[in-house]
Formats: structure tokens, sequence, C-alpha cells
């Protein structure tokens, strides 16, 4: 099979915890300019809309929505415009119950969405744990799929309800580029192990969204990044901590 290329980008900025409208304009404004440089596809961070250190329920609800709520609806345009998809993350609200979930928007709207398996931190604080399988997108550039921070293990947690050990997230071969939306802290090797053996293990484009900036007792160091399949890094490097738009050339 003949391989093509394709620009992709990750997307970095400091968000406002609980201010959704503020976040989402920023959010919006640099997937703008993400995608008019000719992104096809476009990952912004773990939780971006909402802010992550969430320590109640009551606070997780004020910021939540539906998969196909507002918040995915306000992406839509751009990924039409652009012809694109794009990844945030969000506080999803479903049958009733709170998740740390990724939204997958196309052209036609919502696509797909990944529910985080793995908790870290404050995720216990409000957020179920996943108990539904990772996507697979079929894109005009490959297939894409998403995985929420911790999930970057590619392992099913052993409660998880049809656990089996030999199971991952995403297998070799089965997916092109993975979307990596995190909220890593400012304590981490760079790039971090764990992102470049996703990309090794899977044989697949791992796209590194990681917000910045200090919220409540949590200090993140960005440093976002794009790890093509053959492990060559794209990046402003690894103390960067600024909004950005991190472009990358990845095979497809």
């Amino acid at each position: 099979m003949t391989q093509s290329s394709c620009v992709v980008a990750a997307v970095q900025f400091k968000p406002e915890l609980l201010n959704v409208h503020k976040n989402l304009a920023t959010a919006k404004q640099l997937v703008f300019e993400a995608a008019g440089k000719g992104a096809k596809i476009v990952v912004l961070p773990e939780l971006c809309l909402s802010g992550y250190v969430l320590r109640s329920k009551e606070e997780a609800s004020s910021v939540c929505q539906e998969r196909d709520g507002y918040q995915t609806e306000a992406f839509v345009p751009l990924a039409k415009k652009f012809n694109c998809h794009i990844v945030f993350g969000y506080v999803e609200l479903r049958e009733g119950k709170l998740y740390n979930s990724a939204a997958i928007v196309g052209p036609s709207g919502l696509v797909g969405n990944s529910q985080k398996h793995n908790h870290w931190g404050s995720d216990a604080m409000w957020a179920e744990s996943a108990e539904t399988l990772t996507p697979v997108i079929v894109t005009p550039v490959g297939r894409l799929g998403a995985l929420v921070c911790r999930d970057v293990m590619n392992n099913y947690r052993e409660s998880y309800k049809f656990y089996k050990s030999e199971q991952r997230f995403y297998k070799k071969g089965s997916v092109d580029t993975i979307a990596l939306l995190t909220n890593w802290g400012s304590d981490f090797g760079y790039p971090d192990n764990s992102w470049v053996e996703l990309a090794e293990e899977t044989g697949a484009n791992v796209i590194v969204s990681n917000r910045v900036g200090k919220e409540r007792d949590m200090k993140y160091k960005g440093g976002s990044c794009v790890i093509d399949r053959n492990k060559k890094v794209y990046t402003y490097g690894s103390s960067f901590n600024e909004v950005a738009v991190v472009g990358g050339l990845v095979l497809v």
C-alpha cells in the first residue's frame, strides 16, 4: 500500500477553571490557527474546556455536557471549514453519570468519543471509570483513535467488566494515529517514555496535547508534541510552557 503524509497539530493553552465559555473561545481560536495552517487532525488537552482539578460532582456538573452538546457543536463549523477532525477534552454527562472524556468532531459533526478508563488524582472525586471501548474513526487521512492521559498505558484496568490481561486499547496496526489528550505534571522526562512507548507498541503516530499553567495545587509543563510512527518528535522543546500550536508531518 502506498503511504502518504499529512499535517497534524497539538494545541496547548491554560484553561481557566470552571469557565467553559472563555476556554471554548480560546480553543476555537487555536484550532482555527492550526487548521488554517493545514492540520487535518487537531488535538486539544484533557478537560481543556472545564479545567482539570475538579473537586466534586457538583463542580463537574456545572461544566458538563452530553457528548453531542453545545461544546461539541461549537467546533463543527471549524471542522467543516477546514475539512479536518478536532479532538477535545470535556466533562461528559452520560445516563446520569460523569466521565472524563474526549470527543472527536469531523465535518459532519460528532463522529467518536473516548472515556477515560485509568483515573488519576482528582478524577476520583467526580468521574466514573469508563466501561466503553476506545474508538477507531476512519478519516480521509487514516484511522484515528483517542486516549485520555493515564490511558497512555494502553491497557484496561483490572476492574473493567470485560477485562482480559492481554487486551489493549489499540493493537499494533489497528490505528494510524492516536490523539493523546493529557494534563501531564511538571516533573517528567521529555518526551515522556510512555508517549514514545505508545507509538512503538501500536505502530501509530501519537499527537500529544498537554496543557500549561498552574491550577489549584497542580502545575503543568506543556511540552506538547507529535511523535510519528518512526519516533521522530516534532516539538518546540521540553520546557516551553506558553500557548502554542505544534505541527508535525506524519505518515498515514
